[in-house]
């Protein structure tokens, strides 16, 4: 079975229950994960095949959120190039942890996945 694992790196938390995840999930079959992303600070050990600055989420200060370097940072026609483009359909298993890019690129492909996060 191939299993496409999205996740967003936002932060370390989604990447620390992949990392978790992972050998179990590998007893079902070839894992490809897609990371998308950039505010993450821990050592990525997993097999990563897919890599986008996707749409991050950015803190303030005080530990809030940044609207405005949030906003300043989407890229709607790109995210929308990347969705389209990931290969979905090659996958008998998607799994995403919190990644837009991935859920819009299930909707446009019309590909079902266990989405959580």
């Amino acid at each position: 079975m191939k299993i496409f694992y999205a996740i967003q790196a936002t932060g370390n938390g989604h990447i620390s229950r992949a990392t978790q995840l992972y050998p179990y999930l590998q007893k079902f079959g070839e894992v490809d994960f897609f990371l998308s992303g950039n505010n993450a600070s821990l050592n990525i050990e997993l097999p990563i095949k897919f890599r986008s600055a996707g749409c991050s989420l950015h803190y303030s200060k005080c530990g809030g959120l940044n609207y405005w370097e949030i906003a300043k940072n989407i890229q709607p026609v790109q995210m929308y190039k990347e969705a389209k483009s990931l290969p979905l359909k090659e996958y008998d298993v998607v799994i995403n942890d919190f990644d837009s890019i991935t859920s819009l690129a299930c909707k446009i492909q019309k590909v079902h996945s266990v989405q959580f996060g």
